[in-house]
């Protein structure tokens, strides 16, 4: 039994564990784990298959991994610095502005097998077009801005681009993958134009996947509300296309054979239209399995079909096993596959109260059982995330289903109006919701404010056991109320009695962006970054629960904003303007020599620099240094941001990503 569960659940951990240290340490893995099979093999003799099979798919799953990594992350890699000569098939194509583009093309990178990113000139560039191209290649590398490789090489990218040399078409590439490319865009824009707003890039991302015409704020909201994961095109998609076309071909055939040729060809269809993302490719090959079941006289069950997904998806592509994608859409799949059920079979009993409780439990388990990958990747966790779910992912659902029956009819006018204005109008009322729900003071917490992130990730399972091993629904809720208590005690004790000032220093070269915190509050500094280190303040400040910028002082001839976080804001921060006129009523002038009190603190504005002061700690900030009571650090250098305690004038690197690093002085 299970079978094929045991041979992917092992198959994944290996990999898991292999990409921990990104192939570093899979001699270690190894001999551990053959330690750990010697042992379990001599205690648990009834069990000896089943330790042999785990053992064996986790070798195979290290051997996989070191392969891969010899063969083309090591040489791909290797290229760094280098101009190469690159050779594929044009896979996405978007346009920066300046007649230029930037193109993604699948194939060969310096002789390698590999995906590159790079830009070229704006000319009549079409999708799969096949080209060769000259092109400087650099390795892929977190900054504070994001963590590029942390996201890009679990996705099989070790590589970017800079402008092409040369680049010529050699060729038209597949004209089926090209014309649903082309219909894509066509519905893409499409449903921008009837719908337009948030609500059309609403609509657009639910069925593409693609979120470029939402803005922000919006994204933000509809996160921290908890339903952010319908931007995956993943199941929910791939069932509605499946059932449709079911329904269309019973109409048309009793032949099986032909009804399930048809369905998976429209459902792979789909998921080229849907660019090929983990959770759209997961849930295609999984309904494929299971429409396959009858043919092959089985029986479909969802934890074998999802492990023979796993290794499937991961021998293309090992790394994808530490990709955040693969894992939120697995561990969720699962969950909803086998957790659930029994869980909602806890509930007893008949009639809309007793289906409500069932879908509380069900969002409730899911919620939990995901929050470990959430807390490895995410800088918030949404606690409303069930109650958001249980009302408004069937109306997010029934908007999907009409988006379908545009895109499926052709876009038609005669339907794609009154389809998408319903859509339109359905829209409105989750982003409403979504908004309302993002407000609450218990809506979300951010992962960053320790312990919080500890405590979540010790506690987040307790519930889900306690009701599985004492069969109570009730006593689960009961826990649940009471973790989140806990949550909720543990971050404003944090708050209350968690430390003092601190300053966070996020350097390029001579320019800096710094903030200046207190709990929940906080002030801005921009020193000649010109903006450029605005994605890396905007996750500090969700990281860390920043939800008041009081001020943010800008030096003369430079603009700063943190339009994620405008309407966020509780209140909208002053804007102070160094050394220069301000552009507009909304800017104070704040000349070299003016002083500000702020919550106890002293700020100074210097030429060329910031001196703050609390606590008996005197730090000053400038272009390319940082000085505490009088030691001086060169940042002109720095990679990393710098934490500045100024209760115990230490200051310290972290890590990207902003926890806490390595050092201090």
């Amino acid at each position: 039994m299970r079978k094929s569960c045991y041979i992917g659940f092992s198959y994944f951990a290996g990999l898991f564990l292999c990409t921990i240290g990104w192939g570093r340490n899979n001699a270690v893995f190894s001999l551990a784990s053959a330690c750990v099979a010697i042992t379990a093999f001599a205690l648990f003799k009834r069990y000896r298959k089943h330790i042999a099979l785990c053992f064996v798919s986790f070798l195979i799953a290290v051997g996989v991994n070191t392969a891969y990594t010899h063969i083309f992350y090591d040489k791909l890699t290797a290229l760094d610095g280098k101009t190469v000569t690159v050779k594929g098939e044009i896979t996405d194509i978007s346009y920066t502005g300046s007649d230029t583009c930037r193109l993604s093309v699948n194939g060969t990178v310096g002789g390698v097998k590999g995906r590159l990113t790079f830009y070229a000139d704006d000319l009549d560039y079409d999708y799969y077009d096949n080209i060769v191209a000259t092109v400087k290649v650099s390795r892929i590398k977190d900054s504070i801005n994001f963590k590029s490789e942390q996201y890009d090489r679990p996705k099989g990218v070790f590589l970017q681009g800079s402008t092409a040399e040369s680049i010529e078409v050699t060729g038209g590439g597949n004209t089926i993958l090209c014309s649903i490319m082309h219909y894509r865009d066509k519905m893409f824009m499409l449903i921008n134009d009837i719908i337009g707003g948030d609500e059309g890039g609403f609509a657009a991302a639910m069925l593409c996947g693609d979120k470029t015409e939402l803005s922000k704020q919006t994204k933000l909201t509809v996160y921290r509300s908890g339903i952010g994961h319908i931007f995956s095109v993943s199941g929910t998609h791939v069932v509605i296309i499946s059932a449709m076309i079911g329904w269309f071909m019973q109409k048309l055939s009793k032949d099986k054979r032909v009804i399930f040729a048809v369905q998976t060809v429209a459902m792979w269809a789909f998921a080229v239209f849907a660019g090929f993302s983990v959770s759209v490719v997961r849930a295609a090959v999984m309904l494929t399995l299971v429409t396959a079941a009858p043919l092959l006289y089985r029986r479909p069950d969802p934890a074998n079909t999802l492990c023979l997904c796993a290794v499937v998806i991961l021998t293309l592509s090992p790394y994808a096993a530490a990709d955040s994608s693969f894992l939120l859409s697995f561990t969720a799949t699962f969950v909803i596959g086998t957790v659930c059920p029994k869980a909602a079979a806890l509930v007893k009993g008949e009639g809309i109260l007793y289906s409500l409780e069932r879908q509380a439990v069900n969002a409730v388990t899911i919620l939990l059982c995901t929050m470990p990958v959430q807390l490895m990747f995410f800088s918030e966790i949404s606690l409303v995330a069930p109650l958001s779910n249980i009302l408004l992912v069937p109306v997010c659902t029934l908007a999907l289903g009409l988006t379908v029956i545009t895109a499926v009819t052709g876009g038609a006018a005669i339907i794609a109006y009154p389809v998408l204005t319903v859509v339109k109008y359905l829209l409105k009322v989750v982003l409403f919701l979504a908004e309302l729900f993002s407000k609450f003071s218990f809506a979300y917490l951010p992962r960053g404010v320790r312990p919080l992130g500890i405590v979540m990730l010790v506690t987040c399972l307790v519930p889900v056991a306690v009701m599985f091993l004492r069969k109570s629904v009730k006593l689960g809720a009961f826990c649940t109320a009471l973790m989140l208590v806990c949550w909720t005690a543990v971050y404003n004790f944090s708050l209350a009695f968690g430390g003092s000032v601190k300053i966070v220093v996020m350097p390029k070269g001579n320019a800096v962006q710094a903030v200046l915190y207190d709990k929940t509050k906080g002030m801005v500094f921009d020193m000649g970054s010109k903006g450029k280190l605005n994605s890396g303040m905007e996750s500090f400040l969700e990281l860390y629960g920043i939800k008041e910028l009081k001020g943010a002082f800008i030096e003369s001839e430079q603009y700063y904003t943190i339009t994620k976080y405008n309407e966020q804001m509780t209140i909208q921060p002053d804007r102070f303007y160094i050394n220069g006129e301000p552009d507009n009523d909304s800017e104070l002038p704040f000349m070299t020599g003016a002083q500000l009190d702020w919550n106890g603190v002293k700020i100074e504005a210097l030429e060329g620099g910031y001196k703050i002061t609390t606590e008996g700690c005197v730090v000053t900030i400038e272009k390319g240094s940082v000085t505490i009571n009088g030691r001086n650090l060169d940042t002109t250098d720095e990679e990393y941001p710098l934490m500045i305690d100024m209760k115990n004038s230490q200051i310290r690197r972290t890590e990207y990503g902003f926890a806490y690093g390595f050092g201090s002085w």
